[in-house]
């Protein structure tokens, strides 16, 4: 059971510190102390347990500012929570009060609801903060994480950009061998002595942290040199601290020249150089230098921008025009994708899509293209001119996307769109990889009314055998083989043989590729139905597309897309003030105008009106209660509702009523403000809530941060485990997939650790495409991913499941360097088990795909799991 929280009363009238005990003492242990003195000596024993200070002002022998003054200077002490009880009309108390470093104040005489109200809010939001900063230390070492030692890093190269400073890391030889012998108590021993030697030797010169196991790192002010002796030195006093002998730490120094470059890479830079000494005899120390780099691919530049490259962008839509070659009328577009990088320009398309079909990170990219020409088509459509289609790419990738007929019926919805207008492209090679799942995804596509097109018809080898299985709508011939063959006017019989078949198969066929005059005649003759390429026009971006498109359909009526309602100015954050006393708005709006752009608003419809118009640019609202059509109160509730404002803070504000400000309170508003009052204790009240909300969105991040695996953006075993508790009834059965990559270690050791964390975040990419966006997706340990499946139903399917990923992570190709392979466990789940209970099943289940299974993926059944376990025995 949790032994009840502390807080201590300080105040001088006895009859007071009665009414606070009887408030408080059912759901709090209460200590009391009549002046800031005695608080003082009662903190001196209990610092370590108050949870929050209530504190009266004017008392004898030591006052409430003084005592607050010690509070804030004393580090020990600082942190607890102080709520200051003020006279009603006293506000220069409360500005005071708050100014002296006050979280919060009541007001006299007390009310029981506001005062446990607050007082249970303040002591939530403290213990929060103080759960999330324990995610900070490594527990073993009290070191910085590794995650947050990478946030202070970038932040100490942010606040300081001219200092030099070098990256140091350190690795501790043999250190698993050290565990094996001595047992794991020695070797963490040997870990907090490494750790204790490092602190005292870096001290306040700089930030240290513990990466993993036996991996530590410092950014420290660059010395004048790295002696060797130096880290013989050093060696010798771990050995002491540890008491153990013959230990040998290395280490590896990156100075940093460029600071954009990423912490992760710093640390990894400066870890390869301690490779480069391992094994080497009185050797302590190595340098970074551009030699150890020379591997690095341009790939790796890519594959690190290329997220950001989508968050930012960079990444623009081309159309490639199509026309009908009867009338050289335009027809419609091909969506084409163009990298502008800010640094490098423009990127070629060879080089990036084949790299992204391996990562997986086609699928992202060819979502942000589908929407980006549906958006496109939506648009052309406000303006009036008739309607046209766009073809659009479809991967490999995506066809295994479990989330493929979901995304594209939900933009196509988004942006009130048939499925007619958006021609989907599948290469013809892809139909021959895994035919019986292609086809019958596209036949569901189809079904629903997307038009289906074949690209690079002609550049295979399979494709007049599988022609007659395929559901498809248009066949586009591939560019090579339109340029060979029309360059033969002596020898057509193939395309004349492939126009024959489509009309057969009642398809529509594109030419692409186009070049000359005589090449559209040729192509003309043979019954061709669509052409496109450089004769017609070069892929151009849309704005020069709509010019084109508008000058064919001149004539058609143009309707204008933009919101008549201006935006406001925005150098400034919006506050909206809703009150129905005009005069009351402008005296307030004098003061509040310092910092915030004011719009006031005298109704409750208003209100609703301007937060559908305006809700991402409000930072602050200030409510009144006695607002009308609707009322105020009716409007605070519907506020709680709404997700778009749930960031919102919302100070309510009314004529002094218990009933008023309690039920403001129970709610949600942030904060009440009784009438009258003046402009500056709004005020007041608006910078303390700006503040609270501040620290409630720091917190946010922080349990994001603490649930999240910094190198994937997946869940750690924390998010998954409190995921999982969130789990309902309705979303069994569920299949957790337990992935192991095999061999990490070894591209570890031989490539680098930075392309083993390569391959980890390109088996995260290929996760998520073949998953969907409501699975749940968890990185444990350095090579171990969870997947929990929800709505299951089938084994086969799940087991189908499992081998389709392990087949596509061996096309990708990542292994060329080092054997990598990935194996798979399975466990179905019912929810009656705990998590931990179909994690060990999942566990079993891969320990045998790993021995007994070809395809190395197993289903955890009990009959056959142990009937494997057996055959290992045996063996």
């Amino acid at each position: 059971m949790t032994s009840q929280k502390i807080i201590l009363i300080v105040e001088d009238n006895e009859i007071n510190r009665a009414m606070l005990r009887g408030i408080l003492e059912s759901e709090y242990k209460v200590l009391e102390a009549p002046n800031g003195l005695e608080a003082l000596k009662v903190l001196n024993d209990q610092k370590d347990n108050v949870s929050l200070i209530l504190l009266d002002i004017v008392m004898p022998v030591m006052d409430g500012y003084t005592f607050l003054s010690i509070l804030k200077n004393d580090p020990s002490i600082s942190s607890i929570p102080v709520i200051v009880a003020t006279q009603n009309d006293n506000e220069s108390d409360e500005v005071a009060a708050l100014s002296h470093g006050a979280t919060d104040f009541v007001a006299k005489p007390y009310r029981p609801q506001i005062i446990l109200h607050r007082v249970a809010s303040i002591i939530s939001l403290r213990e929060n903060a103080a759960m999330i900063n324990q995610f900070r230390y490594d527990r073993l070492t009290s070191l910085y994480s590794k995650e947050f030692f990478y946030r202070r890093v970038r932040e100490e190269l942010q606040a300081h950009p001219d200092r030099e400073y070098d990256m140091l890391c350190s690795n501790i030889e043999n250190f698993k061998l050290i565990n094996d012998i001595l047992g794991v108590p020695a070797g963490d021993q040997l870990l907090i002595s490494v750790a204790e030697m490092i602190q005292e030797k870096i001290g306040e010169r700089g930030i240290c942290g513990r990466l993993s196991a036996d991996q530590f790192a410092c950014l420290i002010h660059r010395p004048q040199a790295y002696p060797q002796e130096y880290f013989i030195h050093a060696n010798s006093e771990i050995n002491t601290l540890a008491n153990m002998q013959n230990v040998v730490v290395k280490w590896g120094v990156y100075v940093i020249r460029d600071k954009q470059v990423s912490v992760e890479q710093m640390c990894d830079r400066a870890l390869l150089a301690v490779r480069r000494i391992k094994g080497q005899y009185n050797n302590y120390v190595a340098a970074y230098d551009d030699t150890l780099r020379n591997k690095l691919l341009r790939e790796q530049a890519i594959t690190d921008s290329m997220e950001a490259a989508l968050k930012q962008r960079q990444f623009v839509i081309y159309l490639q025009p199509k026309f009908q070659i009867k009338d050289d009328q335009l027809a419609g577009a091909e969506a084409l994708v163009r990298w502008n990088h800010p640094q490098w320009g423009f990127q070629s398309p060879a080089e990036f899509i084949p790299l992204f079909e391996r990562n997986g990170f086609i699928t992202k990219l060819d979502q942000y293209v589908w929407e980006q020409s549906c958006a496109e088509l939506h648009r052309w459509d406000q303006a009036g001119y008739p309607q046209i289609s766009v073809s659009v790419n479809v991967s490999r990738a995506d066809i295994y996307n479990s989330d493929l007929i979901d995304f594209l019926t939900r933009i196509l919805k988004k942006y009130e769109l048939q499925p007619s207008r958006l021609h989907l492209e599948i290469t013809e090679s892809a139909y021959t990889e895994n035919p019986g799942q292609i086809i019958a995804t596209v036949e569901q596509l189809r079904t629903l009314g997307f038009v289906i097109e074949m690209d690079d018809f002609g550049s295979g080898y399979s494709s007049l055998n599988m022609l007659n299985q395929l559901p498809l709508d248009i066949l586009k011939l591939d560019m090579k083989f339109i340029q060979n063959e029309t360059a033969k006017p002596t020898n057509q019989g193939i395309l004349r043989f492939i126009m024959s078949l489509a009309r057969w198969m009642n398809l529509s066929v594109v030419a692409e590729g186009v070049e000359t005059r005589e090449q559209l005649e040729r192509l003309r003759e043979t019954g061709c139905d669509y052409v496109q390429g450089y004769y017609f026009a070069r892929p151009m971006p849309c704005e020069e597309f709509e010019k084109l498109l508008q000058k064919q359909y001149e004539q058609a009526s143009k309707k204008s897309l933009e919101n008549s309602l201006p935006l406001p100015d925005q150098q400034k954050p919006m506050l909206l003030l809703a009150d129905g006393d005009v005069r009351y708005c402008e005296e307030m709006r004098g003061v509040l105008s310092q910092q915030y752009l004011v719009q006031c608003v005298s109704d409750g419809q208003s209100v609703l009106q301007y937060l559908d118009m305006y809700a991402n640019q409000i930072r602050l609202i200030i409510l009144s209660l006695d607002l009308k059509d609707p009322e105020g109160i009716d409007v605070l509730k519907t506020l709680q509702h709404r997700i778009e404002v749930r960031d919102i803070p919302i100070i309510a504000t009314g004529y002094w009523d218990d009933q008023w400000e309690e039920a403001a309170l129970d709610i949600g508003a942030d904060d009440f403000a009784g009438k009258p009052h003046t402009p500056m204790s709004l005020w007041k009240r608006v910078q303390r809530t700006q503040s609270l909300s501040v620290l409630r969105q720091q917190e946010q991040i922080l349990r994001e941060e603490a649930y999240r695996d910094y190198l994937t953006g997946l869940l750690n075993r924390r998010g998954l485990s409190a995921v999982c508790q969130a789990l309902r009834q309705d979303d069994a059965p569920l299949a957790l997939f337990r992935f192991d990559l095999d061999n990490l270690k070894k591209v570890n050791d031989q490539l680098g650790r930075d392309q083993g964390d390569q391959r980890i975040r390109q088996f995260s990419h290929l996760l998520r495409s073949h998953f969907r966006q409501s699975d749940i997706l968890a990185r444990l340990d350095q090579d171990e991913f969870i997947v929990v499946m929800k709505k299951t139903a089938r084994k086969e399917a799940v087991v189908r499941k499992g081998e389709a990923l392990g087949q596509a992570f061996v096309e990708a190709g990542w292994n060329q360097d080092v054997p990598l392979t990935v194996s798979a466990g399975i466990a179905m789940w019912d929810l009656s088990e705990t998590l931990d209970e179909v994690l060990a099943r999942a566990d079993s289940a891969l320990k045998c795909a790993k021995v007994g299974c070809q395809s190395r993926c197993r289903l955890w059944e009990e009959a056959n799991v142990w009937g494997i376990r057996s055959e290992i025995v045996k063996k």
